[in-house]
């Protein structure tokens, strides 16, 4: 059965995600002229994509807020795998900020490249001030950007400590963090949406052949005012780690 779900499942995304492809090429032609109007729209869209990936893969998600989210906020969360992509971006209006590997990727990097994915190359660190640049620009623009400030994916059942260079963003905006935790509710240990320790196709297999995941989305009371990015990813990581850990059972979806 699940791999005849996994078949159903590739044949309904593969022409779902090159439609939303090509309507990501439209955009970019038809807004060439403004580049904020542009974003606005491909943010929209974005948002639907994600809507739609988690429909077919039946990823149901409770939400559970402490805050609302500004526009043009930096929302930051913990990375477990792929279906954080399509849970935050279900979430919230936003852009991603992804590893330059995301680009070579078929279909998704060519997806990611027309949803103006700010890409970071982790093996040059001469590109952090252009990378910090790009997201306050996205920033001051009234844009949200999410971003794994653990800077690589985790069996979920910790979160690790932050890299903090990407916070100076937010810092110089003058624009709130808002601290996200994402939980994965099913059965297997660790969870099918884990990408740990294993290659990019089994992760991607798993979840497909996964009839239903549970998830719940924990948005945090936004933090803003700090001048230190050290402090202040500190300080973010704390309350993540807080809230974790202490994550009650979710009622049903």
């Amino acid at each position: 059965m699940g791999y005849l779900l996994a078949i159903i499942r590739i044949t309904l995304l593969v022409p779902t995600y090159i439609f939303f492809g090509l309507i990501g090429f439209g955009l970019f032609f038809i807004y060439f002229w403004s580049k904020e109007t542009y974003y606005r729209k491909v943010i929209f869209f974005s948002r639907l994509w994600a809507r739609c990936s988690c429909l077919l893969l039946n990823i149901k998600i409770k939400v559970t807020h402490k805050s609302m989210v500004e526009q043009g906020s930096l929302i930051i969360a913990n990375h477990v795998g792929v279906p954080d992509i399509f849970v935050m971006g279900s979430c919230f209006p936003s852009f991603f900020v992804s590893k330059a590997d995301v680009r070579r990727w078929p279909l998704v990097g060519w997806l990611s490249q027309l949803g103006a994915t700010i890409f970071v190359d982790r093996n040059r660190k001469q590109q952090v001030r252009s990378t910090i640049d790009q997201l306050q620009y996205r920033l001051k623009a009234k844009c949200s950007v999410i971003l794994f400030p653990e800077a690589q994916a985790t069996d979920g059942k910790d979160i690790l400590q932050f890299k903090s260079s990407y916070f100076e963003a937010a810092i110089q905006t003058g624009k709130p963090v808002v601290p996200v935790v994402i939980n994965y509710h099913d059965k297997n240990q660790p969870s099918v949406a884990c990408w740990y320790n294993i290659n990019f196709l089994t992760h991607l297999f798993r979840l497909l052949k996964q009839k239903q995941l549970n998830t719940t989305v924990q948005i945090l009371s936004s933090i803003q005012g700090e001048t230190d990015r050290k402090v202040l990813a500190n300080k973010c990581y704390d309350v993540m780690q807080n809230a974790h850990l202490n994550l009650a059972k979710p009622a049903e979806y």
